[in-house]
């Protein structure tokens, strides 16, 4: 009856545990979108050991980018030991379709392993880890994360080798492993996501013909751009290029003629620019260069009709591109405004060409 009473008080104790265990780790997939911390592993371990009389301490292994495992947190163990230890996959026991496992002390030999991995002497070790020394055995409860074991969460006992077995606690720790393993993959997938999505806004921040920044984009260094002519004395000039009559150019030769012309021209304009200038794309036929000067870029307009008109040579075709200059806080503070005022200036131009 004693013997009865005994089991069932560990049941309890599991039960307790269990619903604690799943609590905090609700909390945490709640309240962030970050993965699993050390000191994440460190309070899930405190909750297992601190409400189950027979266990007496644990660690999380996690897998490296090296893809070893370390200890990445402990609890009721001495950290500065087990830190520097590394163990490859060979040396770590899994199996495929095994949610846990129990491994006996007698069946290895905890402190002549470690004092192997720390090269030191077995006594030594003995004296420094006695956390250790007294395990009798310990549960490993693989975590997994897209069919791959990413880590281990061990709990150890000092009582005696078959307690796990003796209160069941296997269906209990696969059902832990799964909790762990669903949080640890919701964070990644979080992770996967997020990282996509950058991907797709720096893509779509620039052209995707001629990969040079588009409009959204140059409105970004515009603004950068601007504040610096506030900090030194240098001015922000936007200076407009545009293909004239592109669209004939497209109807004699064929459009993928006119998509290669503006990728080599695309080229053409940001050899010819220093490092510091923003060459964009912002639309079929216009090209825009964000330079700071302390005076009227005419040089850089100069050498950019000169090879603008050697590409357009070695290219066999007549090819004219305008280029207008409107200089910020002179024509405007903000980009469309600038942009509107060089696209005014390219119209005047050609009217007083046409005369």
């Amino acid at each position: 009856m004693a013997r009865k009473k005994v089991k069932e008080n560990l049941q309890n104790e599991i039960k307790n545990m269990f619903f604690l265990f799943s609590e905090n780790l609700l909390r945490i997939t709640t309240n962030r979108e970050t993965s699993l911390k050390k000191k994440d592993f460190e309070q899930l371990l405190k909750i297992v050991v601190d409400n189950l009389s027979f266990v007496h301490s644990g660690s999380v292994l996690w897998l490296d980018k090296d893809g070893t495992y370390f200890y990445l947190a402990v609890y009721n163990h001495d950290y500065g030991i087990l830190k520097n230890i590394k163990f490859t996959p060979k040396e770590m026991v899994m199996r495929r379709f095994k949610h846990a496992y129990v491994i006996k002390r007698r069946s290895v030999d905890l402190i002549k392993e470690l004092a192997r991995k720390l090269n030191e002497d077995e006594e030594l070790i003995q004296q420094k880890a006695q956390s250790i020394d007294n395990i009798k055995a310990f549960i490993s409860i693989p975590i997994r994360s897209q069919r791959k074991v990413v880590g281990f969460f061990n709990l150890d006992t000092c009582e005696h080798e078959n307690i796990f077995e003796e209160v069941e606690f296997q269906s209990v720790a696969e059902a832990m492993g799964n909790l762990l393993s669903t949080v640890v993959e919701k964070f990644e997938l979080i992770e996967a996501i997020k990282a996509k999505n950058a991907e797709i806004d720096r893509v779509n921040l620039f052209d995707k013909l001629t990969y040079l920044p588009n409009l959204k984009n140059i409105a970004i260094y515009f603004d950068k751009y601007s504040e610096i002519t506030k900090r030194i004395p240098v001015k922000l000039y936007i200076m407009l290029l545009d293909v004239k009559e592109f669209e004939k150019i497209n109807k004699v030769y064929g459009y993928e003629f006119g998509d290669d012309l503006l990728v080599k021209l695309s080229k053409v304009i940001t050899k010819s620019c220093r490092k510091s200038d923003v060459v964009g794309r912002t639309n079929s036929d216009e090209f825009v260069v964000l330079t700071l000067s302390k005076e009227n870029p005419l040089a850089l307009m100069k050498r950019l009709e000169e090879k603008i008109s050697n590409f357009s040579s070695k290219l066999g075709i007549s090819l004219e591109v305008q280029i207008s200059i409107a200089e910020y806080g002179t024509d405007g503070k903000d980009l469309n405004t600038l942009i509107s005022k060089a696209q005014e200036k390219l119209y005047q131009n050609r009217v007083f060409a046409a005369y």
